[in-house]
Order: C-alpha cells, then structure tokens, then sequence
C-alpha cells in the first residue's frame, strides 16, 4: 500500500496588517518552497524535496502538512526514524490528522512494530469509521499478529463498505484458514475467483484448502488451474508433486518434481 501524498493549498487568515509586508513576504517564501517540495516529491526528487520542506519548516514550523510530507520523501529513501519522527510533529500539531496516522502506520509497519502500527490505524479509524485503506491494512497487521479474530472482523467491515474489494475477500479467507474453518476459507477463494477468475494464487490456496479437507480431486485440479494461469507458478508445481507422491502416483509426482526443478534453474 503506497502511502498517500497529499497537496493543499494555502489559505491564511487573520493576518495582522500591522506588519503585512513582512508576514506576506514569510508566508510567500513557505508557500514557495512547500510546493516545491511537493514537486520534488512527485518526481522522486527526494533529497531536493527534503531540503525544500526543511526550508519551509524553518519559516513556518506550525505546518502540519510540511512535516507530513518530510515524513512521505523520508519513506521513499527508507529513513524510517526520520519519517516517524515527521509524521509525529505533523500530529502533535494537528490531532485530527488523519493522513498522517495513516502514514505513521504504514511507517511502523515498515519497522515491524506491529504494535504501533495497529494503535496507528485504529486512531485513524476513529477519526474516520469507514475509512478502508486503514481497515484494510489493520486487518493485516492483525494478521500478521495472528489476532485472527480481530483480522476477520476487520476484512469483513472492508467488504461491507465496499464487496468488490478483491483483496479483503483473499485475506479474509487467510484469516478463516488459521483458525481451521476451511468452509469458510474456501468461500472466500471462491468470492475472489467470481471477481477475477485469473487469480493463480487463489486457486493455489484453494487447493490448499481442499487438500486439509481430503477432497483429492478438487485439490489438484485448483493447482492445475493455477499452473494454467501462471506456468511458471513454482509452488504449484511443487504442491502438486507433494499431493501426487501422497496418493502413491510417483510417475505424475516425478513429472511435476521435473517441472519444478525446471523453474527453480531459472
């Protein structure tokens, strides 16, 4: 999930016009080298976009938004440190900022503290309930967590605010398969397979499923279909060896073995 970059536009108020001149000729020079960060940004400019909203910030160190967007050019060099750091400012300035929890989610996702990145999305959730990129990726630190629970509760809010969501239907089957409901788990491939029925690996996670529940044939015809999809599918190969070998056909077993050794020389 790529981190939102956001742009906004300037809108000062209450200017005292006792001193215009010098407080329009600041915030002038803010506003100038903001969006030119904004730019350098865009392009992956990203030390030039650094340097521009560090001068920024040294004319108005009150912008949350020039702190959020240090944070985003900090990730895309992988200065996760620097980045959490920015995107905390950014907050401290403004509690309700949102985009920013977001961003320091993905951050600390990044740094493996799951922890913090679950605290994170959760506060982002609070201040928007149906905002579904942070249930999306919440979902999946749980996961990650195995809080398989909490995951499936997550992906299942994710499809309630959006059933096309292809991903969540994918995860959500993941979550079900951890706690042993393989029913379940297999609907949800099978929810993925109606939206794209190109989707190899769910038709390899769909043999995995029916391979738990000893239904042979179901089992090797998923991998096939996911070896159809993508013939260079290397665990598919291997699964299908694996399920051959168990029912004592070892020359179907020894043919997939060759396939899969195939791939793995290139």
């Amino acid at each position: 999930m790529k981190k939102i970059f956001f742009v906004f536009s300037i809108v000062l108020l209450n200017l005292i016009y006792t001193f215009s001149s010098y407080c329009a000729d600041n915030f002038c020079d803010f506003d100038v080298h903001y969006q030119l960060g904004n730019e350098y940004n865009k392009r992956c400019m990203v030390e030039d976009a650094i340097k521009e909203y560090k001068k920024a910030i040294e004319i108005n160190n009150h912008s949350a938004k020039a702190y959020n967007n240090l944070g985003v050019a900090y990730s895309k060099k992988k200065l996760f440190d620097e980045e959490i750091s920015s995107y905390k400012k950014a907050i401290e300035l403004d509690h309700g900022y949102k985009e920013a929890y977001f961003n320091l989610g993905i951050a600390y996702g990044s740094k493996g503290m799951v922890d913090d990145e679950i605290a994170a999305y959760q506060k982002v959730i609070e201040i928007d309930s149906n905002n579904i990129e942070a249930l999306y990726n919440l979902g999946n630190a749980y996961c990650e967590k195995e809080m398989n629970n909490e995951s499936i509760s997550a992906y299942k809010k994710v499809i309630e605010i959006d059933p096309n969501y292809i991903d969540a239907y994918f995860n959500l089957g993941v979550s079900y398969g951890k706690k042993g409901l393989l029913d379940d788990e297999i609907l949800q491939y099978k929810k993925v397979l109606d939206l794209n029925p190109n989707r190899a690996d769910a038709h390899f996670n769909l043999g995995i499923a029916y391979g738990e529940k000893k239904m042979f044939e179901n089992q090797v015809s998923e991998y096939k279909r996911a070896i159809a999809i993508n013939p260079k599918y290397a665990k598919a190969y291997k699964n299908l060896e694996s399920t051959y070998r168990e029912k004592g056909m070892n020359e179907e077993a020894n043919k997939e073995l060759s396939k899969y050794n195939a791939l793995l020389k290139h």
